[in-house]
This record gives structure tokens, sequence and C-alpha cells, in this order.
């Protein structure tokens, strides 16, 4: 249970913009849902292995909290709490206790509280008309241009040329502006110039060090989506980009 809260925190609240996600349990599965403020990132996502006393929807808010708690309790045992609802045992908290005294209490928000607070719609699938598998070099470049531009420049575009090269653009016309090669050798193409959101998406894309896999989907209708298989979960996070 402890890698999976820490898998979990690592791939939502790290990135600056989460705090709260939807836990979806059953015996067989753990599926998480949550989406930013802003709507511009839905992020979808999988546990291989289910999370054991976790089998109703419940949520994990004041994400920051956990993560301090789970750090702090590097090697506690932690134990869920279930409280007798109408008949039905219901998860509400975690215990860390570290043998020695030091005990403390993470508190699940309610599934009708999460419910409200967490809506997102299903995803359907989608065609693909780009797939990029992000290198470490391209990112860098991505994030080192972000440093650059970004105080002026919030957004990149995407495109392909003749070559099957996908480009990220920040800025346009006249203005400060550059053109990344991100990713050679693609097939397909992508002629809409849609944007998206440089600062979430280079927080996404971080993640990708430490991934066993990841990989960028793009269709021509705007969706981008980034996968990261983390060896612990698979995480979609969908990002609409914008004309």
């Amino acid at each position: 249970m402890l890698d999976a809260l820490k898998d979990i925190v690592k791939h939502t609240s790290n990135l600056g913009f989460i705090d709260t996600v939807k836990v979806i349990g059953t015996a067989a599965t753990t599926k998480l849902e949550t989406k930013d403020p802003d709507n511009s990132v839905i992020i979808y996502a999988e546990m291989y292995q289910p999370i054991k006393g976790i089998e109703t929807t419940l949520g994990l808010s004041r994400l920051g909290i956990l993560k301090g708690l789970l750090g702090l309790h590097e090697g506690s045992t932690a134990t869920i709490v279930t409280e007798n609802r109408n008949n039905v045992d219901v998860p509400t908290e975690i215990t860390f206790d570290n043998g020695d005294g030091f005990v403390s209490n993470y508190r699940f928000m309610s599934e009708s509280m999460v419910n409200e607070q967490i809506k997102v719609p299903p995803f359907k699938g989608a065609n693909w008309d780009v797939v990029a598998i992000p290198s470490k070099s391209a990112i860098t470049l991505l994030n080192d241009n972000n440093g650059i531009l970004g105080a002026t420049e919030k957004r990149f575009t995407v495109a392909t040329d003749a070559k099957g090269t996908l480009k990220f653009s920040i800025g346009a016309g006249p203005t400060d502006r550059t053109v990344i090669p991100f990713a050679k050798n693609v097939t397909g193409t992508l002629k809409n110039g849609r944007s998206y959101p440089l600062t979430q998406v280079l927080s996404i894309l971080k993640l990708t060090d430490s991934a066993s896999s990841s990989s960028m989907s793009f269709n021509d209708q705007g969706l981008l989506m980034i996968e990261i298989d983390s060896g612990i979960g698979k995480y979609s996070y969908m990002i609409p980009g914008a004309k």
C-alpha cells in the first residue's frame, strides 16, 4: 500500500497543480481520476495491483499532507481504519505507526464529497495521428527554452514537417520565438497547429525520467495524451489543445 500511495503522490501532487484524487477501488482493481482546476489536464490511471482495504470510492485530498506523512513514516506500518456505516465497513483514514509512539492519521475524503468535487468525463478512446517517445535530451531542451521564454510565452504549438519531424514552437510572429525538433522520424501528420500549456506538459514529461516507459500521442483534433508507466501503475494525462 505504501509503495502505491507514494507512486500516486509522485504522479499527481508532485506536478504542482493537483491536490485531490478520486480513487475507485474494488477487490480486483484500483483506478484513479482527477483534473486540475482549469480543466487543462485530466488524469486517468490504474494500479497494477489493487490497494487492499480500499474496495470503494474515496478521495485522497490534501495530497501535500499525505506526501509529508509518507516521508516522515518511512519504515512505519500503515493500517487502513474503517467505520461501520449502514452495516457497511467504510475506509475512513490511514494510521501510520513507527512502533515507538510516533503515530499519525491521514483522513480520506468521503465518496459523496469526492464525487461532487472530481467530475471527469469517461475516456472512450481516440485515433492518434502521431505517436512519439519523449527523449531526455528533447525534454531538457524544451525545459531550457521554457526557462528563457516561459515568462512571456505560456503555450507551445505542435506540428510535423515533410521530413517526419515533430516540432514544438514557442512564440510566433514578430516576437522572440524558437522551434524545437522534439522527435524525428515520426509517422503521420499534424496540420492544425494546436497549442498546449507549457508548464503543465513539462511537469508531466519530467516524470518520464524514472518511468518504465512513456509516450506522447497527438491527434489533429487537438488532444494530447502523455502515458507514463511507473512499474506500479499506468498514468494517462489528457491535455486538450487550443486553436
